[in-house]
């Protein structure tokens, strides 16, 4: 899927900057999804080298992060703040700008019955994060990673509990996703799509479209999955006792 992309030299989306360690050294890095960045493909998630000085354009509503060679311009309204307020490093005037862009997830809606999944082109996957709760009204830890195969690599996201109520798995193939995995304890579904690009899934051959912000309410499968070549290797494996 070919989608076009017209930001400024050296951009970073859905940004943040933390510290990273590396043989043992703590550098000051920005992370993010690079786009016009020469030598880099769009869409490339990945880190800076290390920060040498941040400032701030008001003018154009962005942070200027500069490394040893390039200066990276990074918008207010893209900074992933959720990670930035558990980062070490503290921006200048953040709390101002954040308070200004922060656009959090509203799950203000949702109950023991509801789930919501968040997606995004700008994260590994396209996961962003899920929503979904307990009896109580409390939410629900999680576990999400990547699952590399022989034939193709897809993404997982259990519930941290039981690893059996929630077993949510898909492919991502040339900008699409595609779901195989449907398990989410008989709950409505909903998905959200908080990337910059329109997104397109697919559910038991159907093809549903998102565009970017949007929120939509699926028709969800009640079987729970359907079989992969992966999946009957790894099974093979895990019961041959190897």
């Amino acid at each position: 899927m070919f989608r076009q992309v017209n930001f400024k030299l050296n951009t970073l989306r859905k940004w943040h900057v933390d510290e990273m360690e590396w043989y043992g050294e703590c550098y000051e890095v920005a992370f993010g999804a690079f786009f016009n960045r020469p030598g880099i493909y769009d869409f490339t998630i990945g880190h800076t080298s290390p920060v040498k000085e941040i400032s701030i354009d008001y003018d154009e509503k962005e942070y200027l992060i500069q490394t040893e060679n390039t200066l990276y311009h990074c918008a207010f309204e893209s900074c992933f703040f959720e990670k930035q307020d558990n980062s070490k490093i503290v921006l200048p005037d953040y709390e101002k700008i954040k308070a200004e862009y922060f656009k959090p997830i509203d799950a203000s809606g949702l109950g023991k019955d509801d789930m919501l999944l968040v997606l995004s082109d700008l994260q590994e996957f396209y996961f962003e994060t899920i929503f979904f709760y307990d009896s109580n009204g409390a939410r629900r830890e999680f576990i999400s990673y990547p699952h590399l195969g022989m034939y193709s690599d897809t993404y997982l996201v259990e519930d941290r509990l039981t690893h059996k109520e929630v077993d949510i798995r898909w492919y991502v193939e040339q900008g699409l996703i595609e779901f195989y995995s449907y398990q989410n304890g008989g709950r409505n579904m909903y998905v959200e799509n908080r990337g910059d690009f329109d997104l397109d899934l697919i559910i038991k051959g159907v093809r549903v479209s998102l565009a970017p912000g949007e929120r939509k309410k699926l028709q969800w499968p009640k079987s729970k999955r359907e079989w992969t070549v992966e999946d009957f290797f790894r099974e093979l494996k895990e019961n041959s006792g190897n």
